[in-house]
């Protein structure tokens, strides 16, 4: 129960740095540094900002219920947990899908991408922080 606690108060913890991956070699603007480190940073800060709390409700509302759902059915591996934080990370996309225009500054596709990348990072995350004993003991 330790480790299942730590995942799920650290692994949204990553949410502004997949982000800041993605869009840095993406090339999304402001992102790439191309207006100077100080906007860089001040986009990043303002993503942590914005990011954070909703990555916080969507891993307690929906992330755990779909763990507990995959710890019932004796399912939790590395492949579920990372296909279940990318699925999770969509459901608002797939949600707006409908409503969505391709034309813009940044396409909804890309966005799809952005928020389908930052789900992989966060169950890959998650996955880490759920068996960081095992892997510990494995390389001593």
């Amino acid at each position: 129960m330790k480790n299942e606690s730590r995942a799920l108060a650290l692994a949204p913890l990553i949410t502004p740095f997949a982000f800041e991956v993605f869009a840095f070699y993406t090339g999304i603007s402001g992102f790439n540094m191309d207006q100077g480190f100080w906007t860089f940073i001040g986009l990043f800060l303002g993503m942590a900002i914005a990011s954070i709390p909703v990555a916080y409700l969507y891993m307690f509302f929906l992330g755990y219920r779909f763990y507990r759902l995959l710890v019932k059915k004796q399912r939790v591996n590395f492949l579920t947990l990372t296909l279940g934080g990318m699925f999770v990370a969509d459901i608002p996309m797939l949600l707006i899908w409908p409503l969505a225009e391709v034309s813009g500054s940044i396409s909804f596709y890309q966005t799809f991408q952005l928020f389908t990348f930052v789900g992989l990072m966060i169950g890959l995350n998650f996955w880490l922080l759920l068996n960081w004993d095992e892997l510990k003991a494995k390389g001593r």
